[in-house]
């Protein structure tokens, strides 16, 4: 069993069971949601990937990802797509939205799973290789994004 929480958005209820199925065998925690504006009325910040449908009711995928890419909080969340829409343009558009990968329906499992693994491995070495943002030692403080240093809490 691994730590990881995926979030599966997509308005076909039997295809989110299918991939939830999956992917608890393959060991991740797996949410679905029938809609974006279902998914964001959960906490998005605890999930290390969302795999998203793009053609959904008021709220595409591609505005989903737009949405969560702007924000400060999800920006850092891998995005897979997995649609119908299957364009060349399509393609290139979840990319330039920041898209992680994008999978064309009919989909393979296997697939999908080789491609989610794929870009959790690569997300999360990234973030173990994220330079910390505050390094300490006993009463010495090093703010390194705000490049400030204290000691005994006097700047």
């Amino acid at each position: 069993m691994n730590d990881y929480r995926i979030l599966v958005v997509d308005d076909e209820e039997d295809l989110c069971e299918i991939l939830k199925f999956n992917l608890e065998n393959e060991g991740y925690m797996v949410d679905t949601a029938n809609s974006a504006e279902e998914a964001l009325k959960l906490n998005i910040r605890e999930y290390n990937l969302l795999l998203l449908d793009v053609m959904m009711g008021e709220i595409s995928g591609f505005r989903m990802a737009n949405m969560l890419k702007k924000n400060k909080e999800t920006a850092s969340i891998p995005i897979i797509f997995i649609t119908a829409k299957d364009t060349e343009n399509d393609t290139v558009t979840g990319f330039n939205l920041g898209a992680d990968d994008y999978i064309s329906k009919p989909f393979s499992l296997r697939e999908v799973i080789a491609r989610v693994q794929a870009v959790l491995r690569r997300t999360v070495n990234n973030e173990k290789e994220k330079m910390p943002e505050q390094l300490a030692y006993q009463t010495l403080l090093l703010d390194i994004t705000q490049k400030r240093v204290s000691i005994d809490g006097q700047e």
